[in-house]
C-alpha cells in the first residue's frame, strides 16, 4: 500500500511543480504590469514594436555580427550596444524609424568593440543596484522606471514628473561604476 502512494506522489510532483511555476510566473508578470506607468494597451503596442524591431534587425546578415540591443517604451525605441561602424548604427536607426507606430528613436549605439562578458556582468550589477535604490526611495514613486546599463552607462526609461526624473537621475549618477546617465524619461 505504501509503495502505491509513493508511486502516485512521484508521478504527481512534476504536475505540482508546473502549477507552482505558473502561479509564480503570473505573480511576477502581474507585478511587472502593476509597476509600469503605461496603460495595458500601450504595453501591448510596445510589445508589437519590440517584435517588429527584432524582425527588422534579423533581416539579412547586416547586423548578425553586431551587438545592437533595443527596448520599446511608450512608443519610443532606445537603441544601444555596439556596432563596428557609424553606418551600421545609422542603418539600425533607420530601421527603427521605419516601423509604424514609433514616436521617437534614441540612438545610443556606440561604435567599437563588442562589450565582453565581464563588462556585461558589471552592467548587470549596476542595474541591480540602481533598481534597488529606486525601489527604496521614500520621497518619490520611481519604482516603475526601467533601468538598462550598457558599458557603465545607465539608461532610464519611464513616465514620471520632473521632480521624480531628477531624483532618479541623481540616484543612478551616484552608484559606483556609473560613468554616464542617459535620460530617456517621458515627463508627464
Amino acid at each position: 500500500m505504501l509503495n502505491k502512494w509513493i508511486i502516485i506522489l512521484v508521478l504527481t510532483i512534476p504536475f505540482l511543480q508546473g502549477c507552482a511555476a505558473a502561479v509564480i510566473g503570473a505573480t511576477v508578470g502581474g507585478t511587472v504590469v502593476a509597476l509600469d506607468n503605461r496603460d495595458v494597451n500601450r504595453q501591448l503596442d510596445d510589445s508589437g514594436l519590440r517584435l517588429k524591431m527584432g524582425a527588422a534587425l534579423r533581416e539579412g546578415d547586416t547586423f548578425a555580427e553586431q551587438r545592437i540591443k533595443f527596448v520599446a517604451y511608450n512608443g519610443d525605441i532606445l537603441l544601444y550596444g555596439q556596432a563596428e561602424t557609424d553606418a551600421l548604427a545609422r542603418s539600425a536607426e533607420a530601421k527603427a524609424r521605419d516601423i509604424e507606430g514609433v514616436v521617437r528613436v534614441y540612438n545610443q549605439i556606440r561604435i567599437g568593440e563588442t562589450a565582453n562578458l565581464v563588462a556585461r556582468a558589471d552592467d548587470s550589477w549596476i542595474t541591480t543596484r540602481v533598481k534597488a535604490l529606486l525601489l527604496r526611495d521614500q520621497e518619490f514613486d520611481i519604482s516603475g522606471i526601467k533601468v538598462i546599463t550598457e558599458n557603465n552607462e545607465v539608461f532610464l526609461l519611464g513616465i514620471v514628473d520632473r521632480a521624480s526624473a531628477d531624483r532618479a537621475i541623481d540616484i543612478a549618477r551616484n552608484v559606483r561604476g556609473v560613468q554616464k546617465v542617459i535620460d530617456v524619461l517621458t515627463i508627464e
